[in-house]
This record gives structure tokens, sequence and C-alpha cells, in this order.
């Protein structure tokens, strides 16, 4: 399954397995998954709940209260957390839907759109929170738009627009952006620099024309043929 899974999947999966043992709890839960995808920089899990119009703190309300519920073991006896039917049954929708997406790995989206599917604790936190799988999966163009999930690194390119982009908007709306009202004279000194430049550049462009003897004419060699040709009928009509 490893290698039909994203970098950020597997490190979102890895994360929940060491939480797990941390806590304490006997088996790796779907809140796990979810505060670990919640955690991770430059994850896809925040921008997309926040696309699909989901309520941030009642998700992680939800998820905070499910992870206090969780059977705790303490003690040399506990073993490794082992992974629970219901994450199992998350990986699998979450396989499922990138098949019939046409992706070729498990992305974190499909990992999150699989917490928010089914009948379980997570999923029904998920879904009061507003993150319903159709809300998720409707979403999913807004983050990654129509890029196809074809490699184990696809995350690194969503949202590239907004990573190195500026929006212009936003920055006028904060007072960010360098105002043009209040700078007339400034506006109108930049024109008048333009406009001189091309004044001169015109000026300089006549002078040359006038140095090279055209003037709007035919060079002195033309006119020099002109002469000859006419010279040499002239020649031809003579008794």
């Amino acid at each position: 399954m490893d290698d039909k899974l994203t970098r950020k999947s597997q490190e979102a999966l890895s994360a929940a397995i060491r939480q797990a043992a941390s806590d304490g709890n006997p088996q790796v839960e779907p809140v796990h998954l979810l505060l670990a995808l919640l955690k991770q920089a430059e994850g896809t899990a925040q921008p997309l709940l926040e696309a699909a119009g989901a309520d941030m703190d009642r998700v992680l309300i939800e998820a905070t209260a499910l992870q206090r519920k969780l059977p705790q073991t303490r003690g040399t006896t506990a073993s490794a957390p082992e992974t629970s039917r219901q994450l199992l049954s998350v990986i699998n929708t979450a396989a499922s839907l990138a098949r019939e997406m046409g992706d070729e790995y498990i992305s974190t989206e499909h990992l999150l759109v699989g917490l928010a599917t089914g009948g379980g604790p997570m999923a029904t936190g998920l879904q009061r929170a507003g993150a319903t799988p159709d809300a998720l999966t409707n979403a999913f163009t807004k983050v990654r738009g129509s890029a196809r999930v074809n490699s184990q690194d696809p995350e690194s390119t969503y949202q590239a627009l907004e990573k190195y982009g500026v929006d212009l908007t936003q920055l006028a709306k904060d007072g960010k952006l360098d105002p043009v009202i209040g700078r007339d004279s400034e506006i109108r000194r930049v024109v008048q620099v333009l406009s001189r430049g091309r004044r001169t550049h015109g000026a300089d462009w006549r002078a040359r024309r006038r140095q090279d003897g055209r003037r709007g004419g035919p060079c002195p060699a033309h006119r020099g043929g002109r002469r000859a040709r006419v010279a040499a009928r002239q020649a031809a009509y003579r008794p």
C-alpha cells in the first residue's frame, strides 16, 4: 500500500502511528490521522476544509474530544498500536476515490474524504462541521486545479499561484499597495520626460534625413541616375 501513497500521505500515517504510541492508545484511529493531516506543513487538509466551507474550529473541537476519549494503556506491557478497522476503511475509501478520479496515488485530499465518509465518530464529527464527502470532493479543484496525482509528490505543486503570485486586490484591501491617487505631480513628470524623449528622438531622425540629403525625396544617387536617363533620351532625339 505504501507504494501507492504520496509522500505527504505516508508522512501523515507515520505521524498518526507515532501519536497513538505516544498517547498509549492500543489502536491507530481516524482521529490520529486527521490531526496529523492538520499539522502538516504546507499540507492540503486545512486548505481543502476551508475551500469546502467547513468550520475549522468545530473540526478541531470534535477531533480533540474524540482523542481524549480513546482508551490508553501504560507500562512496559504496552505494545505497538495496531491499525483499527475504521482507519483501514478510511484508507480503502481513499483508494477507491483515487481510482475513480483517475489518480495514480492516494493523496492527502483522498484521505480527508475517506475520513469524512462512513458512520464512524470522526466522519460524523467532520460532517457536523460542514466537511461532508461531497463538499470536500467538490472543493478539490480549488486546491489542486485540474491536476492529476501521477507522482508521489503532487502536493508541492498545488496552489502554486497562491504561493508565488501576488494578490493585488488583497494588498489594496490591506493598504499595502503603493497608491496612485495623490501622486499627480510624479505622473505628470514621467509623462513630460517621455514626451521630451519622443521629441528629441524625432528631431534626431529628421536631422539625419537632412544630413543624408533625403528630406522626404529620393537620395542623391537616385537623382543622379534620373538626370543621366533624361540626358540619354535627349541625346537620342538630337539630329
